[in-house]
């Protein structure tokens, strides 16, 4: 599926590279419909999305759609608005099986290992917008994601609800399921992490990701600070000594995380120190970003505005990355700092972000649809 980039400050939505001016009634009716991508919406569910607290008739949507489908021509390659008689409409996407075949790169292995590694490079410094370009153009770049990739493009978008879906096997949707459940609800998680983890449900990458490095940070927001401790000690070395040498940073966010979390702010200067030195071999975009959020919040303690100037500058990289789950993680950790700390001015001027993420992802209408599919591990 070709990712769609709404903007809503500038009211244009781009795919396949195109950008389009839409009006804002437009706008928002296109993200309703991409935000239920392949479902049909009755004339009354539009209405009620779009036009909330007006009084237009059912032929303000039909108008509107013709309008949107006028502009959005460009892009019949990759989507299409549909009309369900007597059902409404639904934004299809479109199959790129004919574009796939007709690049011959496809077919050739020494191409593909080159573009794995282009791949792993990207998602190693978190150049959202090339892994996606990766992701989407197989016609151009002659390469087609591994399937538990492929799984990974709409939880980096930020797609959740395709997660609550039949689109993939529950195996491949277990791993995402477990992050999005253990986002909203931290400490209702170790159950299903376990049982997941127990079953060897998850696809092998996926298995290895919780089981080694996501675990820490699980453990640690389950309470288990000697558990978690346990594990960081365990990798740390390994990770200097250049098995696991790509994890450095993110090991030494985790270790920073700790000490703020249990107020332990002698430990958290060294480690802020500690990491400074490191970013300067390891300059990856998603942990430059999560270490500017912590070390801002160790310095909002003493100096409250340098501390906010810090996070915004990490805000802000996260969302150059654009990888909505890293960027949807250091929030909450924002907001459950400040929190614990007592801090309503921080809360307030970050907990809006946080709830449009929220509503724009659909986090908190699909929470329970999650539980219910990891019920299936217990």
């Amino acid at each position: 599926m070709h990712p769609i980039e709404l903007d809503r400050g500038t009211w244009t939505a781009t795919c396949l590279a195109i950008a389009v001016q839409l009006l804002p009634k437009e706008f928002q009716l296109l993200e309703t419909l991409h935000r239920h991508v392949g479902k049909t919406l009755s004339r009354e569910q539009l209405l009620d999305a779009v036009w909330a607290l007006e009084s237009p008739t059912d032929r303000t949507v039909d108008d509107h759609v013709y309008r949107l489908r006028k502009k959005l021509a460009a892009w019949r390659d990759a989507y299409e608005i549909r009309t369900i008689r007597g059902a409404g409409y639904r934004l299809e996407a479109k199959t790129a099986a004919v574009e796939r075949r007709s690049n011959p790169l496809l077919a050739d292995p020494v191409h593909a290992e080159r573009m794995r590694k282009l791949l792993d490079t990207n998602l190693l410094y978190g150049n959202g917008d090339a892994l996606l370009a990766l992701a989407t153009r197989p016609d151009v770049f002659g390469f087609e994601l591994d399937a538990p990739l492929r799984s990974f493009v709409p939880f980096l978008e930020g797609r959740f609800r395709e997660f609550v879906e039949d689109r993939m096997s529950f195996g491949d949707r277990v791993f995402f399921l477990l992050h999005l459940f253990h986002l909203m609800k931290p400490r209702e998680s170790k159950p299903y992490v376990e049982a997941a983890l127990r079953q060897r449900v998850m696809p092998d990458i996926w298995h290895k990701e919780v089981e080694l490095y996501n675990i820490i940070f699980m453990l640690m927001d389950w309470g288990e600070w000697e558990a978690a401790a346990a594990k960081l000690e365990k990798l740390w070395p390994e990770a200097l000594d250049g098995e696991y040498g790509n994890l450095v940073p993110y090991l030494a966010n985790l270790r920073l995380e700790s000490c703020i979390s249990r107020k332990r702010w002698d430990g958290a200067e060294r480690e802020i120190e500690r990491i400074e030195r490191l970013m300067q071999k390891y300059p990856f975009q998603r942990e430059e970003g999560r270490f500017a959020v912590l070390s801002g919040l160790a310095l909002y303690r003493e100096r409250p505005e340098a501390g906010l100037e810090r996070i915004d500058g990490g805000l802000a990289t996260l969302r150059r990355t654009r990888f909505v789950p890293h960027l949807a993680g250091a929030l909450d950790v924002v907001l459950r700092y400040a929190a614990a700390e007592g801090k309503t001015a921080l809360a307030n001027r970050y907990r809006p972000e946080w709830e449009r993420l929220l509503s724009d992802t659909g986090m908190l209408d699909i929470l329970p649809a999650v539980e219910a599919e990891l019920r299936k591990l217990l």
